[in-house]
């Protein structure tokens, strides 16, 4: 009985460095599947003059919308780049849209 209390003691004492090292592989795997991610990953950049399709059904605005009607709408005019990925838009008539866009909800058009 006393054989057994005792490896149980280790096994206790060694439970906190268990932890550290299951959180330290956890880290790890974490790191390498962002890297693996990111090579993959295509950054759009849109400059001023840029012509652009937006969405045109953004999250919760496409109830009651047929669903054979088309998902991107314009050709538009990249008119000002407000920021990292924030761009406002103009019309072909030359109106400013009047909120800015993410990057995430254009795409280039090729005329």
């Amino acid at each position: 009985m006393n054989e057994n209390d005792d490896s149980r003691r280790i096994d206790l004492d060694l439970l906190e460095q268990k932890r550290e090292l299951a959180a330290l592989k956890r880290l790890e795997h974490k790191r390498r599947m962002e890297r693996y991610f990111n090579q993959k990953v295509n950054p759009r950049t849109f400059n001023q003059g840029d012509l652009v399709l937006k969405r045109r059904l953004l999250a919760g605005s496409n109830l009651g919308v047929p669903k054979l009607e088309p998902n991107w709408e314009g050709p538009y005019t990249v008119c000002e780049v407000a920021g990292p990925n924030v761009y406002y838009l103009r019309t072909y008539e030359g109106v400013q849209l009047p909120r800015t866009w993410s990057g995430d909800d254009l795409k280039k058009f090729y005329a």
